[in-house]
């Protein structure tokens, strides 16, 4: 599970590269863009596997004074993080808004760009004892598989049919997709499923693979259109549980491994809600001198990733280090 989460948390950075370049507004032609559109997709998995891990790992919880404290290290470290992004965004980035407003922010979890998946967060560990429940009364491993593709068409459909101006699914529960993957990660951890790993990375590439593919075959001189649809999406979401079945029974004898997977999966959270700081620091840096066209720039992703995944560590860590020293949750 330390090795998912490390994934999770280094896919989550990766993704960003896209969201901080002009991807999404360049034109969709070339080997280089037809690469960056399979990591695009492929890296895009990070908040899903960070579902699934919810799903695997509080299969077992129950309402409980125990439980609900867990929540509190959360937002304190959201607090935190909150106020050091307010102070860099105002001093550092010159955002001009008044203090009323930066508090505000964090209650509306728009001072750090990133944090709508606390927000997201919250509403999922207060339901993740009655989802339990639940999950738990479902008598059969068959009826359980029926509320996963249940839930899966009914958010992961809507993805797919429902874009440029086309309505033709049901939409309304699109936005309840962290239901099926906590479900999927239920079920994963009660049945253990295994399926051969050459497989699993066929799947994935194939699926990675459809978005450049229909647009080379379909589409000119326009911009990356995503008949794949995003992350949670009906192949997006097969992605990841493909990726999570991979892994989730991996093990390490190497100490050094295990014990820094460990520590990258403990900081996770914390690297997730000041990447954002990173992310400010280094993309306009990088993209002042070295950008010339998308194509071009995406060689800098193996330059620019490991930065930022470094110094979302250090800061992580730092903070760990503090909170210790004064004995904070």
């Amino acid at each position: 599970m330390d090795l998912i989460r490390s994934f999770a948390i280094l896919f989550v950075i990766s993704g960003h590269f896209w969201l901080n370049t002009p991807f999404k507004n360049t034109i969709f032609e070339g080997t280089a863009l037809f690469i960056q559109s399979i990591f695009r997709m492929f890296f895009g998995i990070g908040v899903p596997l960070f579902l699934l891990l919810t799903g695997y790992l509080n299969t077992n919880k129950t309402v409980s004074k125990r439980y609900y404290k867990g929540c509190i290290r959360v937002l304190v470290a959201y607090l935190f993080f909150s106020i050091i992004t307010i102070l860099f965004r105002k001093y550092y980035l010159h955002e001009d808004l008044s203090w009323l407003k930066w508090i505000l922010k964090i209650f509306d979890f728009s001072a750090i760009p990133y944090a709508w998946y606390i927000e997201m967060w919250i509403g999922l560990f207060l339901l993740t004892p009655f989802l339990n429940m639940m999950y738990k009364a479902i008598p059969t491993q068959r009826q359980k598989q029926i509320l996963i593709l249940t839930l899966y068409v009914m958010t992961a459909l809507p993805d797919l049919f429902n874009r440029y101006g086309l309505h033709l699914a049901p939409g309304f529960w699109a936005s309840c997709y962290p239901l099926t993957f906590f479900f999927a990660g239920s079920y994963i951890h009660e049945y253990r499923p295994r399926v051969d790993s050459w497989k699993l990375w066929l799947i994935m590439l194939l699926l990675c693979m459809i978005n450049p593919v229909f647009n080379v075959l379909f589409v000119h001189n326009h911009t990356l259109i995503q008949i794949a649809g995003g992350p949670w999406g009906v192949f997006g979401t097969v992605v990841a549980i493909a990726f999570f079945l991979l892994f989730y029974q991996t093990d390490f004898k190497s100490l050094v491994l295990r014990k820094s997977l460990t520590k990258i999966s403990l900081l996770s959270l914390d690297m997730y809600l000041c990447c954002y700081i990173f992310d400010a620091l280094v993309y306009p840096y990088f993209m002042e001198r070295y950008f010339v066209n998308q194509s071009q720039f995406g060689i800098y992703f193996f330059i620019i990733v490991p930065i930022l995944f470094a110094g979302s560590f250090v800061m992580a860590w730092a903070k760990d280090i503090l909170f210790r020293w004064l004995k904070i949750a």
